[in-house]
C-alpha cells in the first residue's frame, strides 16, 4: 500500500504466513522507492486478532489491508508526538493515552523527531500497544516508541 506521506514510490505491506490465520505471524515491511526495504518487524497474528482471527487467507488479506489504513490514519505525523517535557521518566501520560520511547531514544532525539515534522506510520506491535514510526530526511525509518490508547 502506498504511503503517500512519505513521497512516491514508498510503501507500508503486511503480510501473513502460518499453518492457520490463528497461528501465522504477519510481517510487516517499509520499503523505499527502489523496492529496498528499510524496515521491518513481525507480530503473532493472536496479538493482532486475540478473539477473532480470520477464517481464510481472503479473509486475512483484507484485514491485513485495514489494518494498513488504520496505520496511516492513526497518527500521520511526528508533530503530532507528544512533548517529552524536562524531569518526566518513563510513561509520558497524555490523557487516557501512554507513551513509551523505543529503548535508545531519548529525550532530546524523541523531541528532534516531533519537532521535524516527518512522515509516521503506525502499527499493531501487541495486544493493545500501537509503534510508531518516523521516516528521516535520508529514507531511513526510526522507530520512536509506542503508545497504548
Amino acid at each position: 500500500m502506498a504511503w503517500a506521506r512519505a513521497g512516491a514510490g514508498y510503501l507500508v505491506e503486511a503480510v501473513a504466513d502460518g499453518p492457520t490465520c490463528q497461528k501465522a505471524v504477519i510481517v510487516h515491511v517499509v520499503r523505499r522507492p527502489d523496492g529496498a526495504p528499510v524496515w521491518s518487524d513481525v507480530v503473532l497474528a493472536e496479538w493482532r486478532f486475540p478473539d477473532d482471527a480470520p477464517r481464510d487467507g481472503a479473509a486475512m488479506e483484507k484485514a491485513l489491508a485495514q489494518m494498513l489504513v488504520e496505520g496511516l490514519r492513526s497518527i500521520t505525523g511526528s508533530e503530532q508526538l507528544p512533548e517529552w517535557k524536562q524531569g518526566e521518566e518513563g510513561a509520558l501520560r497524555r490523557g487516557d493515552t501512554v507513551w513509551y520511547a523505543e529503548t535508545g531514544v531519548e529525550r532530546a532525539a524523541w523531541n528532534a523527531l516531533r519537532m521535524a515534522k516527518r512522515p509516521v506510520f503506525t502499527y499493531l506491535q501487541g495486544t493493545e500497544s500501537i509503534g510508531v514510526l518516523v521516516l528521516a530526511l535520508d529514507g531511513s525509518v526510526t522507530k520512536a516508541g509506542y503508545f497504548v490508547p
